[in-house]
């Protein structure tokens, strides 16, 4: 993810993954975020307040407040580790929002995250169901949908009542903050 304001600062996720016929393996040591100020030539691994093993993870800053970067992270459940982590500061202290088990429900599938580019209290998580949050991730509405399994999303920069969305059964365009979807 690119910090809009300027494109030197840059978040990554790295992600170990082994799909065996008997298990998933699904974290490992590069596991982590990483935050690079140089347009990607040195890489910071970001820790405070993250869990020390992680999975599959995705993040997303806000394009409205890049102080504020929100991450979506397959942890240890038991620990209730898992679900949506967001910093003020830029990644360098993280807190915990949400543990709701829809966020990272399957994460080696989905994880995905992103920001809404003009209110940085609204963010979305795709899943099986599409989920959207307007108070900065401390609850959760599901969007209605033709289809599930969602894996990607656009948002309009500059009028965030238009996105295109992408599930299993093709992509769909809302004009109307996702009340209503096309047919495509």
């Amino acid at each position: 993810s690119m910090d809009m304001n300027d494109p030197n600062i840059l978040y990554a996720s790295m992600w170990e993954h082994q799909r065996l016929p008997w298990k998933i393996v699904s974290g490992g040591d590069g596991c982590g975020l990483y935050k690079s100020i140089d347009g990607g030539e040195n890489w910071e691994k970001l820790e405070n307040g993250l869990p020390e093993e992680m999975g599959k993870s995705g993040i997303s800053v806000c394009r409205s407040n890049p102080d504020k970067v929100y991450a979506l992270i397959e942890a240890d459940r038991e620990k209730g580790e898992s679900g949506l982590y967001v910093s003020y500061d830029a990644g360098k202290k993280w807190k915990l929002v949400n543990a709701d088990h829809r966020l990272t429900q399957r994460s080696w599938y989905y994880t995905e995250v992103f920001a809404d580019p003009i209110d940085d209290g609204t963010v979305y998580v795709l899943s099986a169901p599409a989920l959207r949050s307007t108070n900065g991730g401390n609850s959760w509405s599901t969007l209605p949908a033709h289809h599930g399994d969602f894996h990607d999303l656009w948002i309009n920069p500059t009028n965030n009542t238009n996105m295109a969305i992408a599930n299993d059964g093709g992509a769909q365009v809302s004009y109307n903050n996702a009340g209503t979807w096309s047919d495509i």
